[in-house]
């Protein structure tokens, strides 16, 4: 069964994104009024004593937080600006952490895009801080939306307790194998 969550304003702390890998965002020149990017992952904070818990539809679980194990959409509009920085992963793992990658004078790889915006009052704003698929990293996306209305749709088939996520993260997590 697909879900749609309402994520504008308030409601985006609904959904932690931190173990979500961002999949296909297409990072253009110019941003578009309206954008959709595919997540792989996302926590829905669904426990008891999260307050927003009661504002979720009913048919979800409510007794403890739910990891989504495959893949979502998020969808924006009314964006006026924003920017993302990528810091580029090495191939090189050291002590079975990934490192960012560095230029020849030792600084840190990143890719940086801004959108720059004119208005800076009453707008909302909206961070992801999530590993990207390409360039592969790990990104700060932070879009800026007139009013707009954000959303993550996903299918129900996808959701796993948390403590299940987090005791076996290579079943759960993503591989670009499972898209095949």
């Amino acid at each position: 069964m697909k879900y749609v969550i309402d994520l504008t304003k308030n409601n985006f702390d609904k959904i932690d994104f931190t173990e979500a890998k961002i999949i296909d965002f297409y990072c253009q020149h110019k941003l578009p009024s309206s954008l959709e990017f595919k997540v792989w992952g996302a926590t829905l904070l669904l426990e008891p004593r999260w307050k927003h818990a009661e504002s979720f539809d009913s048919s979800l679980p409510r007794a403890e937080d739910m990891y989504v194990a495959g893949m979502g959409v998020v969808k924006i509009d009314r964006l006026i600006g924003g920017n993302i920085e990528v810091y580029a992963y090495d191939n090189v793992k050291e002590d079975n952490l990934i490192k960012v990658a560095k230029n020849y004078d030792g600084s840190e790889l990143v890719f940086r895009r801004e959108w720059p915006i004119n208005k800076t009052v009453d707008t909302d704003e909206y961070l992801w801080e999530s590993v990207i698929s390409w360039p592969y990293g790990f990104c700060n996306l932070r879009l800026l939306s007139d009013h707009g209305k954000v959303s993550f749709e996903f299918d129900s088939n996808d959701m796993v307790p948390v403590g299940n996520f987090i005791l076996n993260p290579e079943r759960y997590g993503f591989n670009a194998n499972k898209l095949r």
